[in-house]
């Protein structure tokens, strides 16, 4: 595990907006489920950044990403997009998130998209920071703190960059003079205490476990763990299909336990149609109104 340093300009609950050093590229890296109002901050605040630094490159890392709602998949395809191109973006790479259905809402996003940005999405985060380094970048020697946005920075990222941790140990090609770093991100980063940048190793794992830990338990509205948290932005469409699904085996049941089918009406099929619409429609309905309360 290495030490690094990136440019943090926005660091919340939800993710973190900056700087990476290593790339010369807008940073983005989720650490969680975001509502709709800071995922749209987040992402307006990239918009920002590249326009105030003359970037053209882009990297997400939303491995700890939740699932997008509908509304927000169309904004990011519809006006998103569309703002991040005319501000010069060229290339973005994407790391998928881990969460199976937030993983589904980034391909239904990228399969739509309609603009001249280079993509490319990815599992492997060796191989998205690779392909990020080696495209031709306009803006280096980037210092967020120096920048005056619609966002006020957090108020514990002060004027040098902040001391991260990654879990692999791959140099990234570079074309500055500056000697690379490790070039892979875990969401995990250490308290902002000016000391953190001369700990040891073992020190900075200790206190990027203690910030993990700290982070989880405020993104919690239930003081869950942070995969709690995440598996709670389910989406409502397929919870109800769920439900639906589960309404048909539960009629399934109650009519071979009793040995005959329950009648509301004498017609035979009107009868059948009333018995099964009613259960499944039921299970929907059940199960939309649950994932809408969880989400």
């Amino acid at each position: 595990m290495t030490l690094v340093q990136e440019n943090v300009y926005r660091r919340t609950d939800a993710g973190t907006v900056g700087w990476d050093d290593e790339l010369d590229a807008v940073l983005l890296r989720w650490h969680g489920f975001a509502t709709s109002e800071s995922f749209r901050e987040h992402m307006r605040l990239c918009i920002e950044l590249l326009e105030a630094t003359g970037a053209n490159k882009m990297y997400a890392d939303a491995r700890d990403q939740g699932a997008i709602s509908e509304e927000d998949k169309l904004w990011s395809i519809t006006e998103w997009a569309t703002q991040a191109d005319a501000a010069g973006l060229d290339a973005l790479v994407i790391v998928y998130p881990e969460s199976v259905i937030a993983k589904m809402s980034v391909d239904s996003v990228m399969e739509q998209v309609d603009d001249d940005i280079e993509r490319l999405i990815t599992d492997d985060v060796t191989e998205g920071r690779n392909w990020i380094a080696e495209r031709p970048t306009t803006a280096t020697d980037v210092a967020v703190s120096e920048l005056s946005l619609s966002v006020d920075p957090t108020s514990d990222t002060g004027d040098e960059p902040k001391t991260v941790e990654r879990t692999d140990d791959v140099d990234v090609p570079t074309g500055t003079d500056t000697v690379p770093e490790s070039a892979t991100d875990d969401a995990t980063t250490s308290p902002p205490e000016p000391e953190s940048e001369t700990e040891t190793d073992a020190d900075a794992t200790t206190a990027a476990e203690a910030a993990l830990d700290s982070t989880a338990t405020t993104a919690s509205s239930t003081e869950s763990t942070a995969e709690s948290s995440t598996d709670a932005s389910v989406d409502p469409p397929t919870v109800a299909a769920i439900g639906g699904i589960i309404g048909l085996i539960g009629i399934t049941v109650v009519v071979i336990s009793n040995g005959e089918i329950p009648v509301f009406v004498s017609n035979g099929l009107v009868n059948a149609t009333l018995l099964l619409g009613s259960a499944v429609l039921g299970g929907m309905m059940v199960g939309w109104a649950g994932a809408k309360a969880i989400a």
